[in-house]
């Protein structure tokens, strides 16, 4: 077997935007060199937890869930590949790439899990979705809800802004489900902070979106 693999048609998540790339497994890990920036992300192989297939529109793609938390996809791979990259992850990293079946139903009711540092939704215990929690930039709660926002990424065509969480109260006492789900995404969000006192505040300004009325702050820098 080739002590490394490439490939030059692969596209990587940032922000919900596909970056294509080249991909290049190697004995001690992985990296992806990014078209347009000429960024190069490394992985390295003794960091890697779980390795997924999952079956996307029209190819492949590659999850890569780190010890610390992480998530990392890659997408762009053909079927006919698939065998061969196994074969490099049993033989070199010492993973079984397995396929990650993922729910098509269509519901938008589920149960919310916390792996890491991602947001794992599922609905009859297969995965609708997962939100890398370092793309949140704020979280706020309200009666039963969670609104989780998102950083925008601007070489995405079409960023998602926010997902709003319809939480049911829970019957045991002194458990509040809602303040623990915002705690859970708070502790992994990247959140924008500043500091000092505020020149001006505009309370309770109507915003079409992030839909809501909000407070808005000035600050000198």
């Amino acid at each position: 077997m080739a002590d490394v693999l490439e490939f030059n048609d692969i596209s990587a998540e940032i922000k919900g935007a596909m970056n294509p790339g080249r991909l290049k497994f190697s004995d001690t890990g992985i990296s992806f060199k990014n078209n347009r920036t000429g960024k190069v992300e490394q992985l390295s192989a003794s960091d890697l937890e779980l390795c997924n297939w999952q079956k996307l529109v029209g190819n492949w793609g590659l999850r890569l869930f780190l010890k610390n938390g992480q998530l990392h996809r890659f997408m762009g791979f053909k079927e006919s590949e698939l065998d061969k990259v196994a074969k490099f992850f049993k033989n070199k990293f010492s993973h079984d790439l397995l396929e990650k079946e993922l729910s098509v139903k269509g519901w938008n009711w589920g149960t919310a899990k916390f792996n890491g540092a991602v947001l794992n939704f599922e609905v009859n215990s297969l995965t609708a979705f997962e939100l890398p929690l370092s793309n949140v930039s704020q979280c706020t709660t309200g009666k039963n809800e969670v609104t989780v926002e998102f950083h925008q990424n601007d070489d995405a065509p079409v960023s998602l802004m926010e997902i709003r969480f319809h939480i049911p109260p829970s019957e045991l006492a002194g458990d509040d489900p809602v303040d623990s789900f915002h705690s859970q995404v708070m502790q992994k969000a990247s959140v924008i902070s500043v500091s000092g006192d505020a020149i001006a505040i505009f309370r309770e300004i109507h915003c079409l979106t992030p839909r809501g009325r909000y407070d808005i702050k000035v600050f000198s820098s």
